[in-house]
Formats: C-alpha cells, structure tokens, sequence
C-alpha cells in the first residue's frame, strides 16, 4: 500500500457528491482521505478505532442493541388512540410540553405541524389512518358496552380481531423503535429540521428499505455504519487484479466516498469499499417484486370478503340489521382489510430483504470462483438524468474494447491465492453481514411477530372449540383464512432467510474446497523449489483456514439468521407448521367432540 496520498489517475471521472442524513457522523471525502493517509497497511484499515484520535472514538456507530425502554413506551403510545388519548401519555412520559410536540408530530400521534410533516401526510392521517382507527376502536367498544339486543348479530371474535390487527401493528412500530439507534432516537425531541418525515420515511422498513433507491444515501449511509461496527475503514483495503480491470473499475463513476482508486492503492488494486458498495448498489436497487404486492393484496381481500359473504349465503344482511351493528360491521370491514393488508405487506418485504442478502452474499461468492463475476453484472449505473447518457457511453465504450470487434464483458475475478486478497474478502464479508442492520434486526423480529399472530389465531379456535363461546360460522373460517394468510407468507419469507442461512454453510464449503486445491499447489511448489510461490500459498492456506473457522463461528453459532429465537433452518419452518397443524387437529376434536352445531343463520348459542 502506497501512503501518499495522491491524484486520481483519471481525473475526468465525476463521482456522485455523497448525502449523508447520519446524526452522529457526516463522512466526507477530504476526512476520508486525511485518514486514508494514516494508513500504512491494510492491517491498519482493518483497526479503525486505533487510527483515529481518540476524541473521535465516539463519532463511530457500535452495533445496534435493542433497547426495551424504548420498545415499551411506544407499545404504549401505539396502542392508545391517536389524537385523543396518546398524545396525554406522550405529555406525561416525556414531562415537557415541548418535548411532548415534537414527539407527537414526529411519530404522526397527532400530526399538526408542517414543519414536522407535509401537506400529504396530514392528508393521509386526518382524511384515512385516524378515522379508520377511531371507527375500529368505536366500534369494539361499542360491542362491549352497548346493550346486548342492539349487537346481537355482531361476533365479539370479528370486532377483536379486526381490532388485533393494529395491535399487531402496534407490536411492529414498537420493535422498530425499539431497534433506534440511541442517536436517532434523542432527535425525535428535537424540533424539525433536526427530524424530519423524510427522514422517518428513510427508517421504514416499508418505506426506505424497501427503495433504497429512491432515498439518496440511504446505501451510503448504511455502509459506513457496518464499516463503524466491524472497526474497518474499506477504502483502505484493496483487492489485487489485473491491471487492464483494474483501469475499467477506476473509471467507473460511483459516490465520493467509495471510489476504486485512492491515494493508498496500486495501479492494479482496486478498493474493497468500491466492490461491496457496486454489489449492494445493484441488488438494492432493484424493485419490490409487483407479484408480492398482488399476492398480499389478494390476501388481503379474502380476509376482509370472508365474513360478509358468509353472512350473505346464509341470507342475512351483510351489515347487520340496526344502525350501530352497521357501523360495526363497517368497522371490522375496514380492520381486516387494512389491517391486514399493512401486516401482511411486512411478511413479504421481510421475504424481499432475506432473497437481497442472498443475492449480495452469492455475488461475493462468485468473486473468488473462476471466472468471477461479469463486469456488467457487478457495476450500477446511477440513473441520474443529466449522468444517464454518459454513462450509457461510457458503458458502451468499454463494451466494445475488444480486438475481435464484439462486445466485451470481461469477468471481474479475485484470485485468493494472493494472502491480500483472502483477507480484504474476509474483510468484505464481515462488514456485508453487518449492512442494514438496524433493518436486519427488526426484519427478522416482524417474521417472529407474524408467525406468532398466527398461532394466536389457532388458539382463538381452540378456545371457541373447547369452551362452546357463543360465535357465528363465519368467524371459523375467517380465522382459518387469517392462520392460512399469515402462515403463507411467514414460511415464504423463513424460506428466504433458510437460504440465506444456507449460504454461510455452503461457501465455507467453497473455502474449503480452496483450500484443498491450495494444498496440492503447495506440494507442487514445494517440489519444483519455488520458495516465493510457496511462501505466498502458506501463507494464503493459513488465512482461509481463519476465514472458514469465522464464517462457521460467527455466522453459523454466534450470529445466525434467526426466526423466533432459533437459526432460520428448514427444521424451523417445520416445527412453525407442526404447531399451526396441532392446533388445528386439537381444534377439529373439540369441534367434534362437543358436538357443536349451527342454526339456520349460522349461529351457535351454548
């Protein structure tokens, strides 16, 4: 590694101007480089808080720990009406009327204030969400209170679990918050622009995750917060090449702050900060599957049509008879369709996120497995309208450098027998496990959450079942739907995190298959007496043997994808759908052993 710090080689490349909303620490490039310079190996990169003065120690992000105060305060805001009820605890809580504003417009608890929030939000709160809400809520309480003749063809069931599902809801907000980073969470009390709505929209899970795309620096910023965490600054760290790649990465236009050439590589050495941010970049850009928005779409509507068109098969009126069971039944319309349709949209951007990390860690993979990946494949081209054309020449260009005179789409390889190149991947890795993690977290917690609303739903079965509770037919088939919705795409998305789990499995299986290989070129340099190569090839074997043992302890033992506390494996799904079916058999014997039976209007009355 050369520590002087110099010039670009191509000065004619633009990169893109780095937008950073991080709170704690705005990475820049002048700062970059002015650390880069302290730099004297790679080793030093990979050792960032050693680098830094001390009095910057704290500017770096720590891994993200869950905090349970911060998830019990919003469970209590979340599940008391808006508007109303929440924001009094939000006063009481946080003891300052200040503090109470902020707080109550920035988690959208009562939204008045365009400065905390726009034109459309206040639209979508006060003309949908808090109406919706109220008339839920209403509507429950209604069911409870009211006098039994005016409710007599409501079932409690429908009204709870229309309402159910904001709790869920509810549970979903609170585990977000409960994954805040201390930072980010301080400023929810702090006047805008301190926090903003564009920057609550950045941390949604079903917002600026789901688009990264859509929100500039989004990617950046993640990155820099898992270099922070794995102590590594990237752009320090180089994987070796040939030259003639090398110079195609060089020119490729990309953000400021991971560029492939820096004052501290060589001409043939590309940096690993550039590699990872061009993989996320591609894979994270791309669109949320539109045939997962129609399969929870359609699974919604079977939820909310359920009831109404039970009712109407056996002739009674969809919405009841007096004017509150209308408004009741309106209600719970409006809860299983919402409420379902928002719940259910978490599963399948939980599935989304579990096949982009997939995807992240096979491209990686094919790195350091001849011939590599294709330079197309691995390069984003930033679709900015006034970059768009020269970057489609520039791609274009590159294409056509080949002597046959066809395009050219050359393999970008990693070649691990270099002992470098095995510890900038490793390196790599690590800090690609870590990306979004905040979003990580919380992801695998929604799956948990999902499934367990499921199995709460056989239970309510089994407690009609064993209990004989007063219910019309309905509400059976409705919670059969509901078990049958959620489980779906519960054990879609825990499919999505088994492969993903299955990847750390399998490329350890590459590393050793390399290391194989790399034994017998051991014993073939050590016989024609080719001490430099064999030296090289020590010490290489002596660093993969490092990286197996840390993917199998760290992504295998330590730190697994996990659903309801266990590594996301096959075995993990199957005992989730043996619960599920238990439940349902203990169900169907106390159906039939009670010998329970409906009158002509669907009813059972004990």
């Amino acid at each position: 590694m050369d520590q002087a710090v110099s010039k670009s080689s191509f000065p004619e490349v633009k990169h893109h101007i780095n937008k950073s909303s991080l709170h704690k620490r705005r990475p820049s490039k002048e700062e970059d480089e002015q650390l880069l310079s302290q730099f004297s190996n790679s080793l030093d990169a990979a050792k960032l808080r050693s680098a830094i003065p001390e009095d910057r120690l704290h500017t770096l992000h720590t891994p993200v720990e869950f905090s349970w105060k911060q998830f019990w305060v919003t469970m209590l805001y979340e599940n008391l009406p808006p508007v109303l009820i929440a924001p009094l605890a939000v006063l009481l809580v946080e003891r300052s009327l200040s503090r109470a504003w902020h707080v109550m417009n920035h988690r959208c608890l009562f939204v008045c204030s365009r400065k905390h929030n726009s034109r459309g939000n206040h639209i979508f709160f006060w003309v949908f969400f808090y109406p919706i809400y109220w008339m839920i809520t209403l509507a429950l309480l209604l069911r409870f209170f009211a006098p039994e003749a005016v409710v007599l063809n409501v079932d409690l069931f429908q009204i709870s679990l229309a309402y159910l599902f904001f709790s869920l809801r509810a549970l979903i907000v609170s585990a977000k918050y409960g994954y805040y980073r201390p930072e980010d969470y301080a400023q929810l009390h702090r006047p805008a622009p301190n926090w903003s709505e564009a920057q609550t929209n950045r941390r949604l899970v079903g917002g600026g995750w789901t688009n990264p795309g859509n929100f500039p620096g989004l990617i950046e910023d993640e990155l820099v917060c898992a270099m922070d965490e794995n102590d590594v600054a990237l752009q320090g760290i180089s994987f070796k090449m040939d030259e003639e790649t090398s110079t195609l990465l060089r020119k490729h236009s990309t953000d400021e702050l991971f560029t492939a050439e820096t004052g501290c590589n060589e001409k043939d050495e590309v940096t690993t900060g550039f590699i990872l941010h061009q993989i996320l970049s591609s894979v994270y850009n791309l669109k949320f599957p539109p045939i997962y928005s129609l399969s929870f779409l359609i699974l919604a509507l079977a939820i909310m049509l359920c009831t109404f068109l039970i009712r109407l098969s056996y002739g009674l009126n969809t919405f009841g008879d007096a004017s509150l069971e209308v408004f009741i039944f309106i209600g719970c319309l409006l809860g299983f369709f919402f409420g379902s349709l928002g719940n259910l949209n978490f599963g399948m951007i939980c599935a989304h996120d579990f096949n982009r990390r997939a995807t992240t860690l096979k491209i990686l993979g094919r790195l350091i497995q001849y011939p590599g990946v294709r330079l197309s494949e691995l390069l984003f081209h930033k679709p900015n309208p006034e970059e768009k054309e020269k970057d489609k020449e520039s791609t274009k260009s590159t294409m056509q450098e080949s002597s046959t005179g066809e395009p050219n789409d050359p393999y970008v390889y990693i070649d691990i027998k270099k002992p470098g190149n095995v510890f900038a991947w490793m390196i790599c890795r690590k800090t690609l496990r870590s990306f979004g993690e905040i979003f990580y977290l919380r992801i695998q917690a929604y799956t948990s959450i999902l499934l367990s609303y499921a199995i709460l739903c056989v239970l309510f079965l089994n407690v009609i079942a064993w209990t004989q509770t007063r219910h019309h037919v309905s509400t059976i088939w409705l919670l059969i739907i509901i078990v049958f919705s959620i489980s779906a795409v519960c054990v879609f998305a825990i499919s999505k995190a088994t492969k993903l789990q299955t990847l750390s499995s399998d490329q350890r299986d590459q590393v050793q298959k390399e290391l194989f290989f790399l034994e017998k070129e051991l014993m073939d340099a050590e016989n024609a007496d080719k001490t430099l190569e064999f030296k090289q090839f020590s010490q290489a074997k002596v660093l993969l043997q490092q990286v197996d043992e840390s993917i199998n302890f760290h992504e295998l033992i330590h730190k697994p994808t996990k659903v309801m506390g266990y590594a996301a494996t096959q075995s993990v799904i199957s005992s989730a759908l043996g619960i599920i079916l238990t439940g349902f058999v203990l169900a169907v014997e106390g159906f039939s052993g009670s010998g329970i039976s409906y009158d002509l209007n669907g009813w059972f009355n004990y």
